[in-house]
This record gives structure tokens, C-alpha cells and sequence, in this order.
């Protein structure tokens, strides 16, 4: 082999080699920017749980807010309360009931229904 022959084939190794280098650098760019998207999604998730985090598994409702759910007055909430049917807690005067305790007060006074047998 001459000179021309080893400089054309070191030529094309070279070419070959650049061309390699130059396929390896796209993949990594396509590697790299698939990572940036999957590490955003991560992120969103994560905010997401973090949000969810902050919801209290019992959250409190205020005397208005039970009333309206049970539908009752002031005096039937004052009522349940001085007869021990629901816990609350009472800060300056507030009244606050927890989502299990309001859970606890229907539970404790559910009542089944029975099928009666009709009478031939």
C-alpha cells in the first residue's frame, strides 16, 4: 500500500470516526432532553403529592358548618354536645367538631333496616 492509499484510508477512518462521534453526541442530546422532560413530570408529581400532604386526614368544621350539614339549630348542636353525643373542641368561644367525630355521632345511632315478610 503507498502513501495515497494509507492517507485515503486514515481519510476514511477519520470521516467513519467523526460520523460515529457525531451520532453518540445527537443520542446524548435526545438522551439529555428526554431526561429534562421526565425530571419536569417528577417535579409536577411531586408538587402534587406535597399539595396532597397538606390536606388533613380529620379536618375540623365550625358550629355553623356542622349545623348545616346535620341541618339542626344552635340549640340541638348545644344539646348533643352538653349530652356527650359528639366530642368538640372550643377555643375563645369557637366550637369546632372533627370530621370523625361528626362520623362517630352517625355511626353510633345507625339503624339497620329490617325486611318485614309480607303476610300472604
Amino acid at each position: 500500500m503507498n502513501f495515497k492509499e494509507h492517507f485515503e484510508k486514515f481519510e476514511a477512518d477519520i470521516r467513519k470516526k467523526l460520523l460515529d462521534d457525531e451520532t453518540i453526541i445527537e443520542s446524548l442530546k435526545e438522551v439529555s432532553c428526554r431526561h429534562n422532560v421526565l425530571m419536569k413530570k417528577l417535579e409536577c408529581l411531586i408538587a402534587g403529592l406535597n399539595d396532597y400532604r397538606k390536606i388533613p386526614e380529620d379536618p375540623f368544621f365550625t358550629n355553623d358548618e356542622f349545623m348545616d350539614l346535620m341541618s339542626i339549630s344552635v340549640r340541638t348542636a348545644q344539646l348533643w354536645r352538653d349530652q356527650g353525643l359528639i366530642s368538640y373542641s372550643q377555643i375563645s368561644g369557637k366550637i369546632y367538631y372533627r370530621m370523625s367525630d361528626i362520623q362517630k355521632l352517625l355511626d353510633d345511632n345507625y339503624h339497620k333496616s329490617i325486611k318485614k315478610a309480607r303476610k300472604p
